[in-house]
């Protein structure tokens, strides 16, 4: 499970990324600090064809039918289980599903970190991409947050892959890593509002070669 991960990049860099897809950010939606769960995290999603959109949203998914049950009671206990989503699956299990189809987006990331077996989290990178993009999916919740109080929530959960060989390697616990993508034309095909299908985008979520990773083990 990946929990954290960060945008180190410089502020240019950042508008250098979101220019290919001719959209624009004011540096106030930049990052201060790694994003951990239920953070506000930078995400990129057509809104038509040809409209992108730059906007956070809460890491850690909440799907515009929640409601408190007796096991979940708060929408903050929902969205931190709710971080990840397994790209294998992502089309037919709760509560992914009715948002694959038509909700996708990008996470804007410049590096991830996975529990190292020694202790700590090892950081990944991609050496040649100061920005890349995680595939992800989001949803618009307004409701009770099982407090009594009227919330409205724009949120989102990474998909992740197998890992790879680097990562498989260097971490412990579960065996995944995010989804990630970094050519433009290939993360537009991913946020196609005209795209539906799981099988469409099978080929889009492979596991990241490890030949074009970097580890960097924590220092403990």
């Amino acid at each position: 499970m990946c929990h954290r991960f960060n945008i180190t990049s410089s502020p240019d860099a950042i508008v250098d990324f979101l220019n290919n897809f001719g959209v624009s950010a004011e540096p106030s939606l930049f990052p201060k600090s790694d994003y951990y769960p239920l953070h506000d995290v930078l995400t990129l999603r057509l809104v038509d064809d040809n409209q992108w959109k730059v906007e956070q949203r809460s890491w850690g998914f909440l799907p515009k039918s929640w409601k408190p049950t007796g096991k979940v009671r708060t929408r903050k206990s929902f969205q931190r289980g709710k971080i990840n989503a397994r790209s294998e699956t992502a089309d037919t299990t709760w509560p992914w599903k009715f948002a694959f189809s038509s909700q996708r987006c990008v996470m804007l990331a410049s590096s991830f970190y996975e529990p190292f077996k020694e202790g700590g989290d090892g950081n990944y990178s991609l050496p040649g991409h100061d920005v890349f993009a995680i595939a992800g999916i989001w949803d618009n919740f307004e409701g009770d947050d099982g407090k009594g109080n009227h919330e409205s929530i724009e949120s989102c959960a990474m998909l992740t892959s197998d890992a790879n060989a680097l990562v498989a390697s260097t971490r412990n616990g579960r065996m995944r890593q995010p989804v990630i993508l970094t050519n433009v034309d290939l993360i537009q095909r991913y946020c196609s509002l005209e795209i539906t299908e799981h099988h469409q985008l099978h080929d889009l979520l492979a596991p990241w070669p490890d030949t074009k990773m970097e580890f960097n083990a924590p220092t403990l």
